[in-house]
């Protein structure tokens, strides 16, 4: 069993090698800041509709190597949680956009999360190496003035010590995660997306719970199989609900971040953006099945 680390800010999992089209070059360079801004809507939708993608990772997440073909790795990230997969979500990528080699500096006990959308990664000189996203998870190894020294698979590196607070208002995490949501209001839907270059619904709710601390799966099907049960009248904000075809007797389709008042944040669907919406919808209010709370 091979394991090694992301290596680009993000990466982007793949149903099958064949999967990628002309216009995702980028993202096969491990350019998705880039690759994103370049796809039109309709682009973005066939993502969807094609079934060209699984899920993306950040830099640092551990993947284990199933097996190779090409230039290409079938990999499982262990660090999302999927019913189907003990080892964690399965997909694949190009294998240069991995460690040459297996990286033994396990995340620890002291771990810190990128809590801003954006970051920059510097290297011992502190020269800016790479650009870090929001849940970046990586190993606290020191404090030298404003900065925080790291382990990383291209070795010590500096991040800014504010890029790791939470600095948001919110008297519990749940109200904290709302306020981190908000600041995503119109950013254009990414299926399988789990960073500020673009979310699906359910990499939304995975990455704000990252920041936070809070491990939950990555799918909206296995995060309302998990969590606690809350029912309707005790909602809090930062409580995720969920909603399922065939008038929620059916499979879980979409997740959305309770905000109060009856209205919900989320990445709402291919072609649509982050945005919020009341519960009352006709989309929602007969496809509702669940709520669950991993805050507490």
């Amino acid at each position: 069993m091979e394991k090694r680390r992301v290596i680009v800010p993000v990466a982007t999992l793949w149903t099958s090698p064949k999967a990628p089209r002309d216009i995702d070059r980028l993202a096969l360079d491990g350019d998705t800041k880039q690759w994103v801004a370049s796809m039109t809507t309709e682009q973005t939708i066939d993502l969807c509709d094609a079934k060209r993608l699984e899920t993306q990772a950040t830099f640092n997440d551990e993947v284990i190597i199933d097996s190779t073909e090409g230039d290409w790795s079938k990999v499982s990230l262990t660090s999302q949680d999927d019913d189907a997969d003990q080892r964690g979500y399965v997909g694949w990528l190009p294998t240069k956009l991995l460690s040459a080699s297996e990286v033994t500096d396990a995340n620890g006990s002291n771990t810190v999360h990128i809590t801003v959308p954006f970051t920059t990664l510097y290297d011992q000189q502190r020269q800016p190496m790479l650009e870090l996203v929001m849940g970046t998870e990586l190993t606290k190894l020191g404090e030298e003035g404003d900065l925080i020294r790291v382990a990383t698979p291209l070795g010590e590196g500096y991040i800014s010590g504010k890029s790791t607070l939470i600095d948001v208002e919110g008297a519990t995490a749940g109200e904290q995660m709302v306020a981190m949501a908000r600041q995503f209001l119109g950013l254009r839907y990414l299926w399988a997306g789990i960073s500020p270059y673009g979310f699906d619904c359910s990499g939304l709710m995975y990455t704000l719970h990252r920041v936070m601390g809070y491990r939950i799966p990555r799918d909206a099907d296995d995060q309302r199989n998990n969590g606690q049960p809350v029912k309707l009248e005790n909602l809090q904000p930062g409580d995720l609900l969920f909603f399922a075809y065939e008038h929620g007797k059916g499979f879980v389709h979409h997740v959305g971040m309770y905000i109060g008042n009856g209205r919900m944040i989320q990445s709402r669907t291919p072609g649509k953006q982050v945005d919020i919406a009341s519960l009352t919808e006709m989309r929602y209010a007969p496809e509702f099945v669940a709520a669950r709370r991993y805050w507490q």
